[in-house]
């Protein structure tokens, strides 16, 4: 008689060495915007839209990869009519994400799943798909781009925001920081070859460094300004930390070590 096979283990609880705990993104999302967990919040989601033009219209079905805590799904439901679906590795962020995503009425036209999109079944394609400072998480680009080209329909368009780096190798200080936070970075013209090998065409990369580090010195005095709102819920070395963890940002960028992308390709036959 066979042996009933053990169950198998639980994927451990993703939280990016606490970066990703529940007090952190809701740290971070005072800084980003109101159901936000990426550079420019809401200002750079309209920003995609434009760049996405007549792709969005009501029923487009979006993958959102590493959707957070729901901000640009929620606003591509109600401002375009998409079918969005959202998908994170980190625990936290998918629940914050379905609790917006009831608070909101939005549950019949957003879902939010945990998971590993390399590993997650989806049973339709993706007119779609969208992502916004993640796929930093993911260290073989070949794969994950190949897997995204693969769940696109034909003529399908992926846009993606996502850090980078300026140089190989860069700055000490910078090779830490990618160490410590686990990110795997490439130079954006290197992640154009990658989207290019995968078999996406029209591929765009638009270095957009610049636009990243205002941003940044906006998004910072716009927390120093509200400081009296940060305090009622944080402490006073919570703002200290992203105060000074933003600075840090546009230091590397200054010094040329960090970059960030924006970058947009189509699935075509």
């Amino acid at each position: 008689m066979s042996q009933p096979q053990a169950a198998p283990a639980p994927r451990p609880k993703f939280d990016n060495k606490g970066q990703y705990s529940r007090t952190s993104i809701l740290r971070y999302e005072k800084i980003f915007g109101e159901h936000y967990i990426s550079t420019g919040g809401h200002e750079t989601t309209e920003d995609l839209c434009r760049r996405l033009a007549g792709s969005l219209h009501p029923g487009v079905r979006v993958l959102d990869v590493g959707s957070g805590i729901g901000g640009a799904a929620f606003h591509l439901a109600r401002a375009f009519g998409a079918r969005v679906t959202g998908i994170d590795l980190a625990e936290e962020m998918v629940a914050i994400a379905l609790e917006h995503a009831g608070q909101l009425g939005l549950s019949d036209e957003v879902n939010f799943v945990l998971g590993d999109v390399l590993e997650t079944p989806f049973s339709d394609g993706f007119d779609i798909i969208w992502s916004r400072d993640a796929l930093m998480h993911i260290p073989d680009k070949a794969r994950l781009f190949s897997r995204l080209h693969g769940l696109l329909a034909d003529g399908g368009r992926i846009v993606i925001t996502d850090y980078a780096r300026g140089k190989t190798p860069a700055a000490p200080a910078f090779e830490d920081y990618i160490v410590k936070t686990g990110y795997h970075v490439v130079e954006p013209e290197q992640y154009g070859q990658f989207l290019r090998a995968a078999g996406f065409k029209d591929v765009i990369v638009d270095d957009a460094t610049d636009t990243f580090v205002d941003i940044l010195r906006r998004e910072s005095k716009r927390l120093v300004d509200h400081r009296a709102d940060f305090l009622s819920a944080f402490s006073e070395e919570d703002l200290s930390y992203l105060v000074e963890r933003w600075a840090m940002k546009e230091r590397f960028c200054a010094a040329g070590d960090m970059k960030w992308g924006i970058y947009l390709g189509t699935r075509r036959g």
